[in-house]
């Protein structure tokens, strides 16, 4: 029993350390197919990167043909061939980052421009927009109209402004029940202005410029009011339906560029702008018996002084803008007579006006920009009857979109559309401009 007993516990062990073996052998069996793959994929990998050298050779061989094809196009093959290809390879592609440095900039200032409130009495929407498109001269690092060139700017633009407002003057007793006078106004204003501005390039830095818009405006205000006393109903409608149209304030303007914006350093520009009053302004439109405004005004009826700052900074393929200003707005006595009300001396609100944005060069003809575009206005102070009130301030903001194609060497194209932000600020403006240049002076 015993041997028995000893046989069979041997058999047993034999047969664990058979099954441990058999392990081991299946263990080594899969390391092994895993390092087959890993070895089969590391010589896919090769060859593919034999490939990808073989491919790169061939590129390089057809690169090189062509070099000695252009070298031996130029005069002197014999001193061409002994000059190495590669110093006349890349000629071609700097011409090219020139062009959309070129383009990203005249689509950066293009939209460099500042938005009036369209609901301001003795504010047209076009007073405080300095609109410049500014040209690259790539020899002298210049931002401005060359020397002896003039640009002729066609311009476009029009804007759409639209309003609800609901004023209630009473006692509210529980919700729902108002005892008093309830009036809701809603107002939409058209705009719509052509444009001829002109440049010329008194030196490679100096550049003056103007400005003659015509306008047409159309606003249409619609009042109800509605009373409660007594038991006693009533309710009045108004409506407004007003135009105006004609030539509007003519502007001059003078820009000066400060440096040569050379060791990573931005541009600097220096403008000037002056408004005049030739359009016909708030205080001198058509008037009814009651003194209520006939038509609408195409001009502030103010001169206004406008010194600002123009920064460009180039980051191929990008380059950024900015503009800060501030909009002096002269006051003056109107001396106007309405019945028993008589206005003196208007002082119009002066404002601070600022914009920023980037624009990219899409290729050698075509950019686009982005921006925001931000005024503060002042509140206006009025003399009534040897008394002075003064009106509230505001602020107008717009998101800039801006696309700009070139037409030619001397004729572009460019769009532009600006969105409200704020509750003073237009609902939407568009604005289109085609810049072509003559050189009168080499």
């Amino acid at each position: 029993m015993n041997s028995r007993n000893s046989m069979t516990g041997i058999a047993v062990i034999f047969s664990g350390v058979l099954a441990q073996a058999g392990m081991a052998q299946e263990t080594q069996q899969t390391d092994i197919a895993e390092l087959r793959k890993i070895l089969e994929s590391q010589a896919q990998q090769i060859q593919a990167q034999a490939r990808l050298l073989e491919q790169q050779q061939r590129e390089l061989q057809l690169q090189k043909q062509r070099l000695d094809q252009l070298a031996g196009q130029s005069t002197g093959e014999q001193a061409r061939a002994e000059q190495p290809p590669a110093q006349q390879a890349p000629q071609e592609q700097p011409q090219t980052v020139e062009k959309q440095s070129s383009t990203a900039r005249q689509t950066a200032t293009a939209n460099n421009v500042e938005a009036a409130p369209a609901d301001a009495a003795t504010r047209p929407p076009e007073e405080s927009r300095p609109q410049q498109e500014i040209t690259v001269i790539a020899d002298v690092g210049g931002v401005l109209t060359p020397k002896g060139q003039l640009t002729i700017e066609p311009t476009l633009s029009a804007s759409h402004t639209s309003s609800n407002r609901f004023f209630f003057q009473g006692v509210e007793f529980v919700d729902s029940v108002l005892i008093g006078v309830i009036e809701a106004t809603e107002t939409s204003r058209n705009y719509v202005s052509g444009q001829f501005g002109f440049r010329y390039g008194l030196t490679n830095r100096l550049e003056l410029s103007a400005k003659v818009p015509l306008i047409y405006r159309d606003d249409r205000v619609e009042s109800t009011i509605v009373s409660e006393q007594n038991d006693n109903d009533g309710s009045s409608t108004t409506l407004q339906d007003l135009t105006g149209k004609g030539l509007g304030d003519i502007e001059f303007g003078l820009q000066y560029q400060l440096n040569n914006g050379h060791d990573n350093w931005p541009y600097f520009i220096a403008n000037m702008r002056a408004k005049s009053t030739t359009g016909t302004g708030p205080f001198d439109v058509s008037r009814d018996e009651d003194g209520l405004e006939t038509e609408l005004a195409t001009g502030s009826g103010f001169w206004s002084l406008e010194p600002s700052l123009t920064m460009i900074y180039q980051a191929d393929p990008a380059v950024f803008f900015t503009n800060f200003g501030y909009v002096w707005n002269m006051g003056r006595d109107v001396n106007y007579q309405s019945g028993n009300t008589l206005i003196g001396h208007i002082d119009p609100g002066d404002s601070i006006t600022g914009n920023f944005g980037v624009g990219f060069a899409l290729n050698e003809t075509m950019s686009m920009s982005f921006g925001y575009q931000h005024n503060y206005i002042f509140g206006t102070e009025t003399e009534i009857n040897g008394d002075f009130t003064n009106s509230r301030d505001f602020q107008v903001g717009s998101l800039l979109l801006g696309m700009s194609l070139g037409l030619g060497d001397r004729t572009g194209l460019s769009m532009n559309v600006a969105v409200g932000v704020t509750d003073d600020s237009p609902d939407v403006e568009f604005t289109l401009r085609m810049p072509f240049s003559v050189m009168l002076f080499e």
